[in-house]
C-alpha cells in the first residue's frame, strides 16, 4: 500500500490523502516525516480537524509532528532539527502543558517508536525560554525538536522573528524541517472561522494575557453556568470555561464590545498581567495596546500595497532564507487559506504539494471548503525570478542551478511509480466557435506543450468529465503534448488556429514520463515554463488555446 493517494481536485496542482490515524501508523509517520525532511522548499499539509475534534481538541489527536531523538541522522548523514509555530501550542497551561490529553495542538510522535512524547517542561529533556515579548518556547536535549508558541503580535512587530528564533536553536550542517501554522501565526485573518484581523488580534492577545484574582469570585456571563475563579489563570482559559464547549460563543469574546463587557466584570475583581511578567495593568492599557498592533497591521497592509494579503513580512523573510539554505517549510493548518499563502509565497504554485491528512474522516463542510480554496483564485503563470508578490523580499537564485523542488522529488516517491510514456485522445467540445478553451500552450518541436489549464474553461470541463466517466478516462495535464489537433500535425500555429475555428476538437495527445516533476524552480533545462506564458497571442512562443 503507498503512502498517498492522490486526490483529483485540481488539474494542475499535487494534491494527496496520507492516513496517520489508523492502520500502520507507525509506517506512515516515517513516510511523513521522510517526505518533509527531504524536502527543499514548500509544501503544505492539512491536518485533520475532525480527528482533533473527536479527540476533545487534546494534544494526542491534534496536528502530527515528527519527534526526532537526538544524534539521528538522515540519509546523508546530517541531523536534522524540527521546529514547530503555532499560536495555539498553548504552553501556557502549566507543568502539563505537553501531555498527551492536554488541550493544544501539538501531537507529538517519536519516529522510532510512533509513541506520543510529552513536551512538558522537565518530561524528555524540554525545557522553557522565552523570545521577543510574547513568544514561548520549548526545546529538548533528547529530541532535535523546537515547540513555539508564536505570538503573530511578535511576528508583525519583528522582520526577522521567525527567521531569528530559528537561528538561535539551528546548528551548523543541520538540515532544518520548519512546522509553520497559518491562522493567528503568519496570517491575521481566518477564513473558515470567518475571523477578522480585529479577531484573530484581541483572540491572541488573550492567550498571553492572565487573570489574577485579588480573591476568589464567582464569573457570571449571561444564561451561562457561573465559573469559580481561585486562582491566576489564562484570560484565554476563562472564555473556554464560561463557553462549555460553545465556540461560537468563545468566539463572539472576540469582538471588541462583547470583550469590552466582559473585562468591565473581571476587572473589578482580579488584576490582568502578561504571562511571564511580574507587572500588572488595567483594562484600558490593555486596550491601548491591542491599538497599537492594529496599527502596526495597517501599517503593513500599507506597505503592501495592493499586493496585501494578510500575511507578515517575517514569514516571506523566513521562506527566503529556509529557501536559500535548501530547508523545508511545511506549512501544517487546519484552515482552509493555505492556497491564498502559497500563491504569494514562491514562483509557481503548481509545484508546492498539497497533503491532506485522514481527507476521508472531513466534515462536508470542510471537504467543500477545502476544493474551493484552490478555485478562489486563477493560478498566476511562473514569474522569471523567485520573487515574492506580497512584500519587498526577493530570493537571489542562479540560472542552471537546481534549486527548490526537491519537494516534489520527495512526494513523487510514495505516490507509486511514475506513469510510462503514452499516447491517448482527447475530446472537447467548445459551446461556439468564439469560445476559447481555456489553456496556455507552448510551441515546441513535438507539438504544443500545455502550460496552464484554468477553471471553468471547455478543457476543465472535460477533464472533469473524462474523470466522472467509468472506466475513467484521461485527462490532460500541465505538461502534457498535445500532437495533433483534428487531422492537423507538425504545424504548431496551424493546430492553434485549427482550436480556435472549431467547435468539435479531438486531440492526440502523449504524456511524458516526467510530467509530475518537471525540473526545478529556477528554470532548469527540463523546466515546461522556461517560455513565458503571458505573451501576447500573435507571438510565437505562446498561445491562448
Amino acid at each position: 500500500m503507498e503512502a498517498l493517494t492522490p486526490l483529483a481536485l485540481h488539474p494542475e496542482l499535487q494534491i494527496c490523502n496520507i492516513d496517520l490515524f489508523s492502520g500502520n501508523t507507525l509506517k506512515s509517520l516515517r513516510a511523513y516525516y521522510r517526505i518533509c525532511s527531504e524536502a527543499s522548499d514548500l509544501l503544505v499539509t492539512t491536518s485533520c480537524f475532525a480527528e482533533w475534534k473527536k479527540g476533545g481538541n487534546t494534544n494526542g489527536s491534534a496536528k502530527v509532528i515528527p519527534a526526532v531523538p537526538a544524534g539521528t541522522l538522515n540519509s546523508e548523514g546530517q541531523a536534522v532539527r524540527v521546529f514547530f509555530f503555532d499560536d495555539n501550542i498553548n504552553l501556557t497551561t502549566g507543568a502539563s502543558s505537553g501531555a498527551a490529553d492536554t488541550k493544544g495542538i501539538c501531537n507529538l510522535r517519536d519516529i522510532a517508536t510512533g509513541q506520543y512524547v510529552d513536551f512538558s517542561a522537565g518530561c524528555n529533556g524540554f525545557e522553557c525560554d522565552t523570545a521577543y515579548r510574547h513568544t514561548l518556547i520549548h526545546h529538548s536535549s533528547e529530541y532535535q525538536n523546537i515547540l513555539v508558541q508564536a505570538n503573530i503580535l511578535d511576528a508583525m512587530s519583528n522582520p526577522d522573528y521567525f527567521s531569528g528564533i530559528i537561528n538561535k536553536y539551528a546548528r551548523g550542517g543541520e538540515k532544518l524541517v520548519v512546522y509553520m501554522d497559518i491562522n493567528g501565526t503568519i496570517l491575521w485573518n481566518d477564513s473558515i472561522m470567518e475571523m477578522g484581523p480585529a479577531e484573530i488580534l484581541l483572540g491572541t492577545m488573550f492567550g498571553f494575557t492572565e487573570i489574577r484574582p485579588r480573591r476568589p469570585f464567582d464569573m457570571n456571563w449571561k444564561q451561562q453556568p457561573k465559573v469559580k475563579v481561585e486562582k491566576t489563570q489564562v484570560l484565554k482559559q476563562l472564555l473556554t470555561n464560561i463557553a462549555r464547549g460553545d465556540n461560537q460563543l468563545v468566539h463572539e469574546f472576540w469582538k471588541r464590545d462583547k470583550f469590552s463587557d466582559l473585562m468591565a466584570q473581571v476587572g473589578s475583581n482580579a488584576e490582568l498581567g502578561w504571562v511571564g511578567k511580574t507587572d500588572s495593568f488595567s483594562a484600558k492599557e490593555f486596550f491601548t495596546v491591542y491599538q497599537g498592533y492594529m496599527e502596526e497591521l495597517h501599517k503593513q497592509e500599507r506597505a503592501q500595497g495592493k499586493d496585501a494579503c494578510g500575511v507578515t513580512v517575517s514569514w516571506f523573510k523566513c521562506v527566503s532564507k529556509m529557501r536559500q539554505g535548501r530547508h523545508a517549510i511545511v506549512i501544517n493548518t487546519f484552515g482552509m487559506d493555505s492556497h491564498k499563502v502559497v500563491i504569494r509565497s514562491c514562483r509557481d504554485a503548481r509545484r508546492v504539494p498539497h497533503i491532506a491528512v485522514n481527507y476521508d474522516c472531513w466534515t462536508e463542510r470542510d471537504l467543500q471548503k477545502f476544493a474551493a480554496q484552490f478555485h478562489s483564485e486563477v493560478l498566476p503563470p511562473p514569474a522569471p525570478r523567485c520573487m515574492f508578490t506580497c512584500a519587498d523580499v526577493d530570493i537571489d537564485c542562479k540560472r542552471g542551478e537546481r534549486c527548490g523542488d526537491s519537494s516534489t522529488d520527495a512526494l513523487g516517491m510514495w505516490i507509486g511509480p511514475k506513469e510510462p510514456d503514452h499516447i491517448f485522445e482527447f475530446v472537447v467540445r467548445k459551446p461556439e466557435q468564439k469560445t476559447e478553451l481555456g489553456a496556455k500552450v507552448n510551441h515546441i518541436d513535438q507539438g504544443l506543450r500545455v502550460a496552464q489549464i484554468f477553471p471553468k474553461g471547455p478543457i476543465y470541463e472535460a477533464n472533469a468529465m473524462n474523470r466522472a466517466s467509468a472506466p475513467p478516462k484521461d485527462a490532460l495535464r500541465v505538461g502534457d503534448v498535445i500532437q495533433q489537433v483534428n487531422k492537423i500535425e507538425g504545424d504548431t500555429k496551424a493546430m492553434v488556429q485549427e482550436c480556435r475555428r472549431c467547435v468539435n476538437l479531438k486531440f492526440v495527445v502523449a504524456r511524458p514520463a516526467t510530467v509530475s516533476n518537471p525540473g526545478g524552480l529556477c528554470g532548469g533545462p527540463s523546466d515546461p515554463f522556461e517560455e513565458e506564458v503571458v505573451l501576447p497571442q500573435k507571438a510565437r512562443k505562446s498561445s491562448t488555446a
